[in-house]
């Protein structure tokens, strides 16, 4: 049973220098009571991305202190990626080398809590900021537990996708911007082995991430079966939302490629929303169902092994 008074951290630094300073830091931290919430903090370290994603599965923690600069990720950004498909949740705080200010934004936005530059480290905010990403994630995992929000993608889960179309189809009446809802599917994805599975939820994941990039507010976006999407925008053409479900596909495809397992096919079609549509009916059980709804020729991106 773990001990509810002991921060548990896993460390993944592979600079010995930086991991004695941190570990320094944290036993200061804990000799001056900054925890607050804790007595004492427990400190597992590995040196490679490949270890941590070990622990991750394996046990559990309250927070991840992470390195981007491993030598087994040449990627910053996807060593973060990796680690966060793992994470079950665990808050992350990255560990930078350097600041470099966009791949920070970048990786708030990819749902890390907090970038700690090392030059600038000290124990009174790195006691801070651990604190406070423990705090967001638990808020963060208190939404995600609702029935509005699918727990791996953070994208609407079906109920909550449906129940906010049918608000938009209301307001549609008064506003007269125009509807389009979009079906993207994501098939042939192997799902025999506990690896295939893995594959298929990172590669769920990141397709979420980069619907999300191309579709910002008030676009809305669901994950409404198991590998499918629905997508609403809103005052878009239908060439415009066409090119940017183009530009998800290759999202996707880029996504599949660097994570080893490309084997899958996107398909997506495209249907204009009117203010008398019911978004439950368009929507179907099925991509088919929406295809055959839609008047549109079904748009398949082939990802290529």
């Amino acid at each position: 049973m773990t001990d509810p008074k002991t921060l548990k951290l896993l460390l993944v630094e592979d600079d010995l220098e930086d991991e004695h300073l941190l570990c320094e830091a944290l036993l200061e931290i804990e000799e001056n009571r900054q925890w607050c919430n804790w007595r004492t903090s427990s400190v597992v370290h590995v040196e490679q991305l490949a270890d941590a994603l070990d622990c991750l599965r394996s046990d559990w923690f309250d927070v991840v202190l992470l390195n981007l600069s491993l030598p087994d990720s040449p990627a910053l950004l996807d060593s973060f990626l990796e680690a966060n498909a793992y994470s079950h949740g665990t808050p992350i705080v990255v560990l930078a080398d350097e600041e470099d200010e966009n791949l920070a934004n970048r990786l708030i936005r990819e749902g890390a809590q907090d970038v700690v530059l090392k030059s600038e480290l000290e124990c009174s905010s790195l006691a801070h900021s651990l604190r406070y990403a423990v705090e967001r994630q638990r808020h963060t995992t208190n939404l995600r537990s609702s029935p509005f929000v699918d727990e791996l993608t953070g994208t609407l889960t079906r109920q909550g996708f449906l129940t906010i179309a049918d608000h938009y189809v209301q307001l549609s009446r008064h506003t007269r911007k125009t509807l389009l809802m979009a079906s993207v599917d994501i098939v042939g994805v192997p799902k025999k082995s506990q690896d295939d599975r893995e594959a298929r939820e990172l590669l769920l994941i990141r397709a979420a991430e980069a619907l999300r990039r191309v579709f910002e507010a008030p676009s809305l976006l669901g994950r409404v079966n198991t590998c499918r999407f629905g997508v609403i925008a809103v005052g878009l053409t239908g060439t415009t939302v066409e090119a940017l479900l183009n530009r998800v596909a290759a999202g996707i495809e880029d996504a599949a490629a660097s994570g080893g397992r490309a084997t899958a096919t996107v398909r997506y079609s495209v249907a204009e929303l009117h203010f008398d549509s019911s978004p439950a009916e368009l929507l179907g059980e099925d991509g088919d169902d929406f295809a055959a709804r839609t008047h549109r020729q079904l748009k398949t991106v082939m990802l290529a092994d």
